[in-house]
């Protein structure tokens, strides 16, 4: 049985709690309280990073148009960063799990969830047509 998509990708992001912090900080605090020639200079780099995980898609999933496969890297990079912040909570929100039962449910495992983010994105990019 094949991998499913992204496994690779989150199983590098899970490796990078750095760069899930990021991603978790990067619209609500980062890119705040900047000139625009440094939001240009973040923007330009992110675009082009992004460009390079688009290439990078086409050779795997060749069915996904360019534009799609990127709508997929920002699909990735958002989820990642808003998924981070609530796998990995306070110390608080980890003492109200453990103390209450019934908030089990809301204690979400990472890759778990990213993973299945990422494959109902790619399934929705690609019957999108």
């Amino acid at each position: 049985m094949s991998k499913p998509p992204g496994t690779d990708v989150v199983r590098t992001l899970a490796a990078n709690p750095v760069l899930c912090d990021l991603f978790s900080a990067q619209a609500a605090v980062l890119e705040r309280n900047i000139s625009p020639e440094v939001a240009a200079r973040f923007k330009r780099t992110a675009y082009a990073n992004a460009l390079e995980l688009v290439a990078a898609i086409d050779k795997l999933i060749p069915e996904l148009t360019p534009e799609k496969a990127l709508k997929f890297v920002a699909a990735e990079q958002m989820s990642a960063g808003a998924l981070w912040s609530h796998t990995h909570p306070s110390a608080a929100v980890l003492a109200a799990y453990e103390q209450y039962p019934d908030l089990a449910a809301l204690r979400l495992d990472f890759e778990e969830n990213l993973t299945e983010l990422l494959r109902i994105v790619l399934k929705g990019l690609l019957a999108d047509d």
